[in-house]
Parts: structure tokens; sequence; C-alpha cells
């Protein structure tokens, strides 16, 4: 096992430790808490219980743990609340207690939905992450926030409820499929657009694409990641004030999932990285940033092979502003995260319905290649 990366998510009796490394799930007893646990049941997916469950149950027994698994069906259409009653009801049916633990072994939707069914049993008994997919290593294991999908939108039913310990292993992520791999891309290159740090810039102005994200770079890069997302949780654990941050690229992205019925058309990252081009027109339109900024984002996210505009096919707006309005920002009125440069992040709430849908309309017209978005983005 090489070196661990240990980033302490600060939240006074809340806290807790993301170990970040090689290997790590075939030592999983060894980054976890000392408990009193009895049980244990990790729940997983249909991708990777198969590759990784017994390990996982293994490792948990060797601490003495009764542990049991339970598979779910892979895909976001399983992240509704009808599954997580079903977990919840395996959890009963297992004998578990409040002093019992749940492993959530996946992706991010293994993460939230295990995460929501431990914040509501019992009032609330320990998780521990252990992410398999870029996007949850860097993202969504981080911070406590739970939730399952409704047609209206996406994670709007959900609460908050910190892990015990978030043990992320980066050899598990050579499973990915080069889809998801890329889909976890599209969070990397948000915080390095949102934070102002030496590592943002230097990530963003890297020439090699793909490349710099391969071994012995991509524990470093989770861990770059992983401490901006703790910074933020720990001075904004309930997402009042500066968390909000982290939803750049989301107010679009997820209206984009919801309208397409979560039913695969995107996933979550190619959703966000479309979303973070329409925030980047939406503040040049605004006057916020400088005209190449969307032409820039484009360049950024096409170095890893990600979508930058809907499909042809695209959704209209009508249907996509009324996924928008939900948007947990706002208080009935259309806010959105932008930037007025890479490392500045705003909010601006009362944004006007003309001006998104003008600027949806540059979205779905602007060309494919990063190189020509000047004309299309930043007339």
């Amino acid at each position: 096992m090489d070196a661990v990366e240990e980033v302490r998510v600060e939240l006074g009796e809340r806290s807790y430790t993301v170990s970040i490394g090689r290997g790590l799930l075939d030592n999983l007893p060894g980054f976890l808490p000392k408990r009193q646990w009895r049980k244990a049941v990790v729940v997983t997916d249909s991708n990777v219980g198969p590759l990784y469950a017994e390990t996982a149950v293994t490792g948990l027994r060797a601490l003495g743990l009764e542990t049991v698994l339970l598979e779910m069906p892979a895909g976001e259409s399983s992240k509704n609340a009808d599954r997580a009653l079903e977990v919840v009801e395996f959890l009963i049916s297992s004998g578990l207690t409040r002093s019992d633990v749940l492993v959530a072994l996946g992706g991010g939707v293994v993460g939230d939905l295990t995460g929501f069914a431990a914040s509501v049993f019992k009032r609330g008994i320990d998780i521990v992450h252990v992410p398999t997919s870029l996007m949850a290593q860097v993202d969504s294991s981080i911070g406590g926030k739970t939730a399952v999908n409704v047609p209206a939108a996406k994670n709007l039913i959900g609460t908050f409820h910190q892990p015990v310990a978030v043990v992320s292993d980066v050899d598990l992520l050579e499973s990915l499929s080069a889809r998801e791999f890329r889909s976890g891309l599209a969070e990397v290159a948000k915080y390095s657009l949102l934070t102002a740090k030496e590592w943002g810039r230097d990530f963003r102005e890297d020439a090699t694409g793909i490349e710099r994200m391969k071994h012995p770079r991509l524990a470093e890069v989770v861990a770059w990641c992983v401490r901006e997302k703790a910074e933020l949780v720990s001075a904004d654990e309930r997402d009042t004030g500066v968390r909000h941050n982290l939803n750049y690229g989301h107010t679009l992205g997820h209206a984009l999932e919801a309208v397409g019925g979560y039913d695969g058309t995107y996933s979550h990252g190619e959703a966000i990285s479309i979303g973070m081009v329409y925030a980047a027109i939406v503040s040049e339109e605004l006057g916020l940033g400088r005209r190449s900024l969307a032409r820039d984002h484009m360049r950024l996210l096409e170095s890893f092979g990600l979508p930058v505009r809907p499909p042809d096919e695209a959704p209209g707006f009508d249907a996509l502003a009324l996924s928008m309005a939900q948007d947990k920002k706002s208080a009935g009125d259309n806010v959105m995260m932008l930037l007025e440069e890479e490392g500045k992040p705003c909010v601006r709430r009362g944004l006007d319905s003309a001006l998104l849908r003008r600027c949806y309309d540059l979205l779905i017209s602007s060309p494919s290649r990063g190189e020509g978005a000047s004309g299309a983005c930043s007339r």
C-alpha cells in the first residue's frame, strides 16, 4: 500500500477523516474509527458488487462484525424513494440497531441512497462511505448530503447526515468505463474553476488532457478536490453560504437530468459539464465574466472528452425552466452560481427569465469545439 493522504472534515463532534490512496479496500479495517458496532450492512449495486463486495465484507467480518450484503440495480433510476424504503426494510429485517453501521460501497447513487436510508433509519445510524467512482471520491461522498430523486427535480428529497469515515481507494477507479471516468472529471474541472489556489490554475493550463489524471497523479488530484470540499463543508455544513459554490453548473445540469427522466441520456458529469458552460455564458451576458470565459470552459471540458452543449435533440427551455425553478438555493426567484473569473464564484439572484432563455439559445447554437466558441458565446 502506498502513502495515504488524510483530510479532516472539521465539524466538531461530527468530524471525520477522508483517507485517499491505493490499496485501501484491502486494508479497510485500518481506516475505520473505533466504535462498538456489532453488525454491518454493505450496500452496493449490480456493477460494483461483483468486483469489490467480497473484499469489503471480509474486512468487516475480520473486525468481528456480523456483516450482510444488499445489492441493488445500478443506475440513477434506483435513486428514488421506493428504493430507499427497500433499503430501510432490509435494515429492519437484518436486525440492525442504532449501534450498528452501514457501508456504502459504490458511486454517487449508492452513496446518496444509502446515506439517506442511514439518516432516517431509527433517526440516524453510522455510515461509512467507500466511494468507487471518481465523482463520488472527489465530491458526493464528502459533506453529508443525502438524497433521492423525484420526477420534478434531482435530489429534491434529502437530509444532512455526515459519515463517520470516507475511504477512497483510487485503485477502484481502474474498473470504471471511459464514460464513467470522464463523468467524474467534470467535478474535478469544477473544483479547478472554483478554487483560487495554485493547483487550479496549473490544472486548467495543463495541455495533456486526460493524461493528467493517470497514476501516479490520480491520488494527488483526488486529494486536491477533497481538500477543497472539506474546507467548504467545514465552513458551511448546512449549505447556506459558501458551500453554494459547489453548485456551479448544477442548475441547468440537474434540470437536464430531470427532464430526461434519469434515463442515461446524460451522466451526471456530462450534464454538469454542459451546465458549467451555460453558467459561463450567463456570467458573460451579465457582464460579470470576461468574454472568453465560456470558450475557456469549453477548451478545458473538451480536453476531457466531455460535452459542452446538449445534443441536437435538446429539450426546450420551457421544460428546463420548470426544473431549474426547483433549485434548492431559490427563494422563488431564478438563482445561479456564476463566476466573475476562475477562482471567484458568486451567487446571483433574481435573474431575468428572458436572459436565461437567451443564454440557453446561445448554448445550443454554440460550436461543439472550444476553439470556435468565442463568436457564438461571446458575441
